[in-house]
């Protein structure tokens, strides 16, 4: 009777963990069927039901103000709907990097391409999975500045350097770059932002016109045409033919280019100033002292110098061999017109930065800018006649300085800075 009762107990315990065991099941399967309906529910952006379509762009540091132009590099927002599932995005005729791009269904994420197009569309065109859409859309691009050239007087055959910036980036390359002088193909051999290597054509001349081109030059800047001059005489100060041997204004260091380890002349049978072999500590090397030369505002040239002083600079070729560098951080040029100068911190240092200075034994050109010359009271430092022209090379350090150093073409000229904006 006894195991009776205890069979029955034990019966009824497991029926009562089978009820238990079933409620719970129950109730978490009920759990998961409400978690599913949910998660069907959800959208997380990345499905577009249609084609994109574009309703205003905006900066990314301020999402609600519109925008309908930027610049290179900048992050922008496109908003609108179906914009997910991104296939291509072209500003212009320039392609995004899909790696850098976020995308949901309501907006885009995106950097402007920092390179200049070929077309100018001045649009966005999205392509999503779906479709595609375009956006006005105007991208403003760097100017194109042109500052002249690293020697002005190169011959046919030698290597110079276009100066500026953003060169690269308007394609004055080997493959698309069109550079020619006095109509004459010039042949470019690299390019950075900041330098095009070339070298001069036949037919090169004194006074000769430089056109630049580029396709991309063309589709932004239009079609004017970029011109510059080279072998650019100017208005020469010191008279460097042989009286600059006899004269006592500049026959300190004077040479013709016959002497021992002379270079050769700038300019067949003109002479120069050669300061060599050493340089005494804290010494001024004078090559040129009190040159007299006139001014007339008679010449439109002197005139204007008074009128834009800015337009103007005072330029010269230099020579310094590769193994007699300057490498004093105290040694500077100083110029002087009728007594005044330049101030210190617009003197040139040609070893401020603490690297050597040398011209690899070959002529360069150097520019001091003709607007650092003022008198007492602010103005132009030149006479109508009996100007006074100084030329000194200042050792700064206290010690013996081997050296060889050579000068020649004093000349005022007009600056070359062309500055060239979208259209």
């Amino acid at each position: 009777m006894i195991s009776t009762f205890k069979n029955l107990l034990n019966m009824k315990t497991s029926i009562i963990k089978y009820l238990s065991i079933t409620f719970l099941l129950t109730v978490f399967f009920m759990a998961c069927d409400d978690i599913v309906t949910y998660d069907d529910n959800y959208d997380d952006g990345t499905v577009s039901n249609g084609p994109p379509v574009i309703s205003r762009i905006s900066p990314v540091e301020t999402p609600e103000k519109d925008t309908t132009e930027g610049s290179f590099n900048q992050m922008i927002i496109i908003h609108g709907e179906n914009l997910s599932q991104v296939k291509s995005i072209l500003f212009n005729d320039q392609a995004v990097d899909l790696k850098e791009v976020y995308a949901v269904a309501t907006k885009i994420v995106v950097p402007i391409p920092g390179t200049v197009p070929n077309e100018i569309t001045n649009k966005v065109v999205v392509t999503t999975a779906k479709g595609s859409t375009e956006y006005a859309f105007k991208i403003s691009f760097p100017d194109l500045i042109i500052n002249g050239f690293s020697f002005d007087f190169g011959n046919a055959g030698d290597t110079i350097v276009l100066q500026g910036d953003n060169l690269l980036l308007y394609d004055l390359t080997v493959e698309n770059g069109e550079i020619k002088m006095n109509g004459n193909a010039a042949t470019i051999l690299s390019t950075t932002e900041k330098a095009v290597t070339l070298v001069v054509p036949d037919g090169i001349t004194d006074n000769a016109t430089v056109s630049v081109s580029s396709p991309r030059i063309k589709a932004v800047l239009g079609d004017d045409p970029i011109e510059l001059p080279y072998r650019d005489l100017g208005l020469r100060i010191v008279d460097i033919s042989p009286a600059y041997l006899t004269n006592s204004s500049s026959s300190n260091f004077s040479t013709d280019g016959t002497r021992e380890g002379d270079p050769a002349p700038l300019f067949p049978g003109t002479c120069y100033a050669r300061i060599k072999p050493t340089v005494a500590g804290y010494s001024t090397n004078i090559p040129i002292y009190n040159y007299p030369f006139d001014a007339p505002s008679s010449n439109a040239m002197y005139a204007d110098m008074r009128a834009n002083p800015s337009d103007y600079v005072i330029k010269y070729e230099l020579l310094i061999k590769t193994e007699f560098p300057i490498t004093a951080p105290g040694d500077r040029i100083r110029m002087v017109i009728n007594g005044f100068r330049a101030t210190n911190d617009k003197e040139w240092i040609p070893a401020l930065s603490g690297v050597a200075y040398h011209t690899h034994s070959k002529w360069t050109t150097i520019s001091s800018d003709f607007a650092f010359y003022k008198n007492a009271t602010g103005g132009s430092p030149l006479f109508e006649t009996g100007n006074k022209f100084t030329y000194a090379y200042i050792h700064g350090a206290g010690t013996v300085a081997p050296t060889d150093f050579s000068m020649t073409n004093l000349r005022f000229a007009k600056k070359v800075k062309i500055v060239r904006k979208q259209l």
